[in-house]
């Protein structure tokens, strides 16, 4: 498997994404024309162009930007992790009224139901097979939530 297509660079893609976002949102809530944007880029980066930044020259643009009084939406955003998430959908059922047994072991006997592999716990799935569970629990909590009507 090529490294330039596996989940790290999926997953390093994404924060590449959302972070020219919070450099083009922090040009927008510092009020800056598009001059003053390309004056701070080459000033700070030797880039006129935030596309043409790594990972590096992004963290240093993001800290000016907060230095200035910018705070991205991200900065008070958590991401769910899958295992987490697997976590947060099996309380969720439980509290739809879908679970029998909403015990820890009982998650961990469905998720070798559904994936076909046991694991201590949800945090050492695979991301494929923690995508097949949370899945499979969103199609759940969907029925747990229809029955209750």
């Amino acid at each position: 498997m090529s490294l330039a297509h596996g989940p790290s660079a999926t997953n390093s893609d994404g924060v590449r994404r959302r972070e020219l976002g919070h450099i083009h949102q922090g040009k927008t809530a510092l009020q800056w024309s598009d001059e003053d944007y390309r004056f701070h880029l080459r000033n700070l980066t030797g880039k006129s162009s935030a596309a043409e930044l790594d990972a590096a020259g992004r963290r240093v643009v993001l800290a000016h930007m907060a230095s200035l009084g910018y705070t991205s939406s991200a900065a008070k955003f958590r991401v769910f992790d899958q295992a987490e998430k697997i976590k947060w959908l099996w309380r969720k059922i439980d509290e739809a009224g879908g679970l029998r047994d909403p015990s820890p072991s009982a998650l961990l006997a469905f998720v070798g139901r559904t994936t076909g592999m046991g694991v201590s716990d949800v945090k050492f799935l695979p991301t494929l097979e923690a995508s097949k569970v949370i899945e499979a629990l969103k199609a759940m909590l969907d029925r747990a939530k229809t029955a209750r009507l």
